[in-house]
């Protein structure tokens, strides 16, 4: 193939896969990054020591990170994974507990706990998930998506009951409720809807595809935290020739021959943008998925913690509701990571950091009222600590007067760095055919394509860096044969 010149204009986890894989056609790849470090939402800090990821803290689908990473030619460059199991604690109000496995058998008998008929219902629950990952999860993942046309026949090609079982499918929370009697459970399948920041009352029931995958294929640890595979992916894209410009907003406009890519006033064959794609398809009035609201905290010793941990609040649906009328919750779902319970080294002896988190609305986008958010944020901020601090010594009361905050980042700080008001997301994919409407790969304007958790297929490491492929892909066959 003819080498091209191409422009990829951002340096997330999906930029940087797209890259590296046109840079390994023989393109001539150049990245630009606006801030001072790749990676995009998936940041590291070190603080005294103490290493913390920012964004996202676990891997799903392990064989395409390792798969991606062969394609690279930098499978020597791949951190090791740890397979985590348990999988999660869940802490409920009522000060009932629930423990997530890959083992099923395990986790069905944890759920007997909460009550004898749970039992039944993890297996009929995971059996159904099952079966919409490969009515529906494994089609949308399986190529691009360009169209209801194309992806119908992927489903039509595992059989009538598939395309069936996808007509039938309704909420996440319905879901929950045809197999858990519990509100305890029904809020834990509710969970994952969050993963695309969405509400189970209003998100599709195929994101049940999500605990699907962390049964299937487990959750994982990478060693030195997500940081440490988002130097990895850096390290392989330079060592494949690409030139990394970072702190360079670029912008680019449509010419004659291509597009021109400013500050560097040069013309590129092809672009991709590793950005929320809603502005540039004019898309900006949609609704936009949740934000988050991150403390990070160094501990004493060495704690009890687990690695991941989350504890409800009491009333789940009123919980979603004030989220999505753009007010922080009154008694907020919040989530622990302690990455040194797998990986001491992420923190030196005799300390721990801990990664909490609760949900946030997105900010609004008008700037009056974007900025007035902002001036919100530093009174809402001391509030919403006192929430997480207050739910983590009472589920962990051997933290008590051993945690400090080292750090925090807020949607303003996504914002800053180029989340739509903050929104982690981008796209909210409520809706029974939500997902579909999730902004495409290939852009309106030939040549032009875009990756991230804001298009297709979705957010989280493995997702994003499958849109990077998907994006390397389309922009490969563009520069081959101009489509």
């Amino acid at each position: 193939m003819k080498a091209s010149r191409v422009a990829v204009i951002g340096g997330g986890i999906g930029g940087l896969t797209a890259a590296g894989l046109l840079a390994k056609e023989g393109h001539a790849v150049t990245l630009f990054e606006g801030g001072p470090s790749l990676g995009g939402k998936a940041q590291a800090v070190t603080v005294e020591g103490l290493t913390l990821d920012t964004g996202p803290t676990l891997l799903t689908l392990p064989a395409l990170v390792r798969s991606t990473f062969e394609q690279l030619g930098a499978l020597d460059l791949l951190p090791p994974f740890t397979e985590l199991e348990p999988q999660c604690t869940y802490h409920f109000a009522d000060g009932c507990g629930f423990t997530a496995y890959k083992d099923l058998e395990r986790m069905a008998e944890s759920a007997a706990e909460l009550r004898p008929i749970e039992r039944k219902g993890v297996h009929s629950f995971y059996a159904e998930a099952a079966a919409i990952w490969r009515a529906a999860g494994e089609p949308y993942l399986e190529a691009p998506f360009e169209g209801m046309a194309g992806f119908m026949a992927r489903v039509a090609r595992r059989g009538i009951g598939a395309m069936l079982a996808g007509m039938k499918l309704d909420t996440l929370h319905t879901l929950a409720a045809k197999h858990f009697q519990t509100h305890h459970l029904r809020q834990y399948v509710g969970r994952f809807a969050t993963y695309a920041g969405g509400s189970p009352y209003a998100s599709s029931a195929a994101f049940a595809l999500i605990p699907h995958i962390e049964h299937a294929y487990g959750v994982h640890h990478v060693r030195g935290g997500i940081g440490a595979l988002v130097e990895a992916l850096g390290q392989a894209v330079r060592r494949l020739g690409v030139t990394v410009h970072l702190e360079t907003r670029a912008r680019f406009e449509r010419v004659s021959g291509g597009y021109r890519v400013d500050p560097a006033g040069e013309v590129f064959d092809s672009v991709v943008v590793n950005a929320d794609p809603l502005a540039s398809l004019r898309r900006e009035s949609e609704p936009l998925s949740l934000s988050g609201f991150v403390l990070l905290l160094e501990a004493e010793g060495r704690p009890a913690v687990p690695h991941h941990a989350v504890m409800f609040g009491g009333d789940y649906r009123k919980e979603f509701d004030e989220l999505f009328a753009g007010q922080l919750a009154a008694d907020p779902t919040v989530y622990v990571c302690n990455p040194s319970a797998t990986d001491p080294g992420m923190a030196p002896l005799g300390r721990t950091g801990l990664f909490v988190m609760v949900n946030a609305p997105a900010m609004p986008l008008e700037e009056g009222r974007a900025e007035q958010a902002r001036r919100d944020w530093e009174s809402s901020a001391e509030r919403v600590r006192e929430q997480m601090f207050e739910k983590l010594m009472r589920h962990y009361p051997a933290l008590k007067g051993r945690v400090r905050v080292v750090g925090q980042r807020s949607p303003v700080d996504l914002a800053a760095r180029g989340a739509p008001g903050g929104s982690i997301y981008g796209f909210l994919p409520h809706g029974r055919f939500g997902p579909f409407r999730r902004p495409r790969i290939r852009g309106g304007t030939p040549g032009l394509f875009f990756a991230g958790g804001g298009t297709h297929p979705g957010g989280g490491v493995p997702l994003v860096m499958l849109s990077g492929r998907f994006a390397a892909q389309l922009a490969s066959a563009h520069l081959r044969e101009g489509v």
